[in-house]
């Protein structure tokens, strides 16, 4: 079995797996709680994606993939998920969402 060495350890297909499902169920069920309380569609949208792709990832970093002996990376691993998730959910609400570009 190959270890990680690093921060970022192998991900699997279950991590994968569990990722996009946690992401597409916080996609499902947030807005609409969102845009009940006020906020646009957009930002909604935006909102919860970064919540559930922040939460997908960290539990896939440090709980689905990662071992009990890198422990010492947990802190490095949690940062680095709450910036996937907001970088992931920039590139699909307002890129490929076509509120930058227009379409």
């Amino acid at each position: 079995m190959i270890q990680s060495k690093g921060i970022i350890p192998r991900i699997s297909f279950k991590g994968v797996f569990v990722f996009m499902s946690i992401t597409i169920l916080g996609l499902l069920l947030l807005p609409t709680l969102f845009m009940t309380i006020g906020i646009t569609k957009t930002a909604s949208f935006f909102i919860a994606c970064t919540i559930s792709s922040s939460i997908g990832s960290m539990l896939v970093l440090t709980k689905i993939d990662g071992k009990p002996t890198e422990r010492i990376y947990f802190r490095k691993r949690m940062a680095l998920s709450m910036i996937v998730g907001l970088l992931s959910s920039a590139l699909i609400i307002f890129v490929f969402g076509g509120d930058i570009f227009g379409y």
